[in-house]
């Protein structure tokens, strides 16, 4: 990382560094000014050679600044130093929901499960009603405050519902984790705000099963299981689960866009009358597999895409290994 505690940028100094993502570094940094503890989100510097860049992350920064809501990350201020931006974020005193949910074997309390689920549908509703699709929504990108509020974090891949496309040589449209990805995100598709919801149902159904819907040896597996298999009930694997939650989160899963829950206020509706759903009105008959990896006839052609998305894959790859080569000299 760049930054070394008690280094300082503008009046913020460096506490410690929290992590590097894909084109940016995170600190927990002191406001000299106030004695404010925040978080300061800086982006690599040679990753502004793509003007593509920049803008994604002036994207990022104009996302942050309208958001104001109790379960996602404030945006507090924005600077430059010297001719780098740099954003100024809420600093959350608590832990990676990844982590708590690693204290749980075979899911968690169900009461705390609809708790977190009922809290992450709220942060989307407010989300999609400011035109706002995250997009990568997975329990690395979610905290828990001391209070036990979730907070929606990382809006470095969202996009705004209506601004125009970004091309971004380094990184394809289809951003995502394997694991949380909606199908038509795995096809290469931007996502709305029903990517969102389908990412939601599948972090309730691993807090509720201890485990991801889809798995693999590896993540061409993982994502030719969101084209192609249905997952397994979850009340097969915890019985205890009411019939009810789990139609609500099958739902929310369903494969193609259009049988899914259409808005987050919609979701929230049956979160909130479970005790009086009928889980027989729910259609979760099994759905036919998507295009692409899903239409593929034979073990040749599945091989055919799976080696074409390696291939992109691995020059991300050397991409970042020739960056990182770049800034150690």
């Amino acid at each position: 990382m760049r930054y070394r505690p008690g280094q300082t940028i503008d009046h913020y100094e460096i506490v410690e560094g929290l992590g590097e993502g894909a084109y940016a570094e995170t600190y927990k940094a002191r406001d000299i000014r106030t004695g404010r503890i925040v978080m300061v989100k800086s982006p690599e510097p040679l990753m502004f050679a793509d003007p593509h860049v920049y803008q994604r992350f002036r994207r990022e920064s104009e996302i942050a600044k309208r958001l104001d809501h109790p379960g996602v990350q404030r945006s507090l201020d924005q600077h430059d130093h010297q001719g780098e931006p740099y954003l100024v974020l809420e600093y959350i005193e608590g832990e990676m929901l990844r982590r708590r949910m690693q204290a749980f074997e075979g899911g968690a309390p169900i009461d705390l499960a609809l708790d977190w689920g009922r809290q992450l549908a709220r942060a989307l509703a407010y989300l999609h009603s400011q035109a706002i699709v995250h997009r990568d929504l997975k329990p690395e990108n979610v905290l828990i405050s001391r209070d036990g509020t979730l907070k929606i974090v990382d809006f470095g891949t969202a996009l705004m519902t209506g601004a125009r496309r970004l091309t971004w040589r380094h990184l394809s449209e289809s951003v995502g984790t394997p694991d949380y990805m909606s199908p038509e995100q795995i096809q290469g598709g931007r996502g709305d705000s029903r990517s969102d919801i389908y990412a939601w149902g599948v972090m309730l159904y691993e807090f509720l099963t201890g485990r991801v819907p889809f798995e693999g040896d590896n993540w061409l597996a993982v994502m030719a299981g969101h084209l192609r298999r249905t997952p397994r009930r979850i009340r097969e694997l915890r019985p205890e689960v009411s019939p009810a939650l789990e139609a609500v989160v099958l739902k929310a899963m369903r494969r193609y866009p259009e049988h899914r829950y259409q808005s987050a206020e919609e979701l929230l509706a049956d979160i909130d009358h479970l005790d009086v759903l009928d889980p027989t009105t729910f259609d979760l008959t099994p759905e036919k597999p998507m295009g692409g990896m899903a239409t593929a006839q034979t073990r040749w052609q599945l091989w055919g895409y799976a080696a074409l998305i390696a291939l992109g894959f691995l020059a991300v790859v050397a991409l970042i290994i020739v960056i990182s080569a770049v800034v150690q000299r």
